[in-house]
């Protein structure tokens, strides 16, 4: 059909995605014309449908000889720090940790992909503030024609102003329609089809996430700083800037898919969303990266923490400090108020890539932690030249 209103409009084909150890590979479209874009890059298949001829052509080519990033636990790499300031002004450099532009994130095999979603996106999101104008606009006419079409003596006397109200509010009707039709033919319709080694791996990974969600604080680290021993009287290497956030099972409305996927909430950049094929960073509406797991580099550790602000219920102390410590760490008590600090252990997660990605997270329960790390690499050595050390 044609389209009166909004002509500047593309209906956006349908997304089919497959994973299965030799990676993800997704088919846009369907006969006459199909793209397919997999480890080897983006391919075109055009065919006639009923005759059994097609023709094959490759785009673009990113085949590598590359090794990707392996994942790589590190357990039980003791960290002291502290969380709280001391009256000493620390000169040592402050430490930022966050990732790069969503423009550096995205995996080279996933940019076509990437170009799809975010021309989707933004038709939908056009079409999405002109359809709530157009309502608007249709329910002020709808009140102007009824405020006649109930009454009886203002639509006889002034036929043609009453003629010209109801052309005005079907047409806006007509409008409205014409958008939401639209808006429907502008969300990517997406299928997502695991294959059974992977789909055991990943929905593992899910399960071992929902119990790490159940911690009783989890925190995104924003910076480090390195003590100064001597005069903050302190037996901690570091301290951070932390702030707590949030992890739940949801879904990230540039993929249209019908079941949750892990959601790691970032409190200073883009949330994190582990789909099965691949991870999306978004950092905002139409800022985001598509990146692949095997580009990114997980690495786990425990952290002996100094908690001054309350050990989170499932937490375990396994020591305690002072706030001002002689270097044996022994109390020092040339402070009258000194007091003591328990040490907790948690548990800390950091997900680096070499396009920029750094994010790292503090949890409050050290072995659901440890177990969801071990699916996430068991996950990730399912795929062929992987490796899991």
């Amino acid at each position: 059909m044609g389209w009166r209103f909004r002509q500047s409009f593309t209906v956006v084909p349908g997304l089919r995605l497959n994973l299965s150890r030799s990676g993800l590979s997704a088919s846009i479209g369907g006969a006459p014309f199909t793209l397919n874009l997999g480890p080897r890059g983006l391919t075109g298949t055009a065919s006639i449908p009923g005759t059994g001829l097609s023709y094959r052509h490759r785009f673009s080519n990113h085949a590598s000889n590359d090794q990707p990033s392996m994942f790589v636990p590190k357990a039980h790499l003791p960290v002291n720090s502290v969380p709280a300031e001391w009256r000493y002004t620390n000169t040592a450099p402050v430490q930022e940790i966050h990732s790069a532009s969503t423009e550096l994130l995205t995996s080279e095999t996933l940019k076509e992909l990437k170009g799809l979603i975010q021309s989707a996106y933004h038709q939908h999101q056009e079409i999405s503030n002109e359809l709530d104008s157009a309502r608007s606009q249709k329910i002020e006419l709808q009140e102007k024609f009824d405020s006649w079409e109930h009454g009886f003596l203002l639509k006889k006397i002034f036929k043609k102003a009453f003629a010209e109200r109801k052309e005005a509010y079907d047409t806006e009707k007509e409008h409205v329609e014409e958008l939401e039709q639209q808006l429907n033919l502008s969300t990517i319709s997406t299928e997502i089809e695991i294959e059974n080694e992977q789909a055991e791996f990943y929905y593992r990974l899910r399960d071992e996430f929902a119990a790490l969600c159940e911690c009783a604080a989890i925190w995104d680290v924003k910076t480090r700083q390195a003590t100064d021993k001597f005069h903050e009287r302190t037996t901690a290497d570091q301290k951070l800037s932390r702030e707590c956030v949030q992890f739940r099972l949801d879904k990230c409305d540039l993929i249209a898919w019908e079941q949750n996927v892990p959601h790691l909430k970032n409190a200073k950049g883009g949330d994190i969303y582990l789909y099965p094929g691949f991870i999306i960073y978004r950092a905002a509406r139409e800022a985001f990266s598509l990146i692949e797991y095997q580009d990114i580099n997980v690495t786990a550790s425990n952290v002996n923490f100094q908690e001054e602000n309350g050990v989170p219920s499932d937490s375990k102390i396994i020591g305690r400090t002072w706030a001002k410590a002689n270097k044996d760490g022994s109390r020092d008590r040339r402070f009258v108020n000194n007091y003591e600090i328990p040490i907790a252990l948690y548990g800390s997660v950091t997900l680096r890539s070499d396009h920029g990605l750094w994010e790292e997270f503090h949890f409050s329960n050290f072995d659901k932690m440890a177990s969801f790390i071990k699916a996430f690499g068991a996950f990730t050595a399912s795929f062929e030249g992987v490796s899991h050390a």
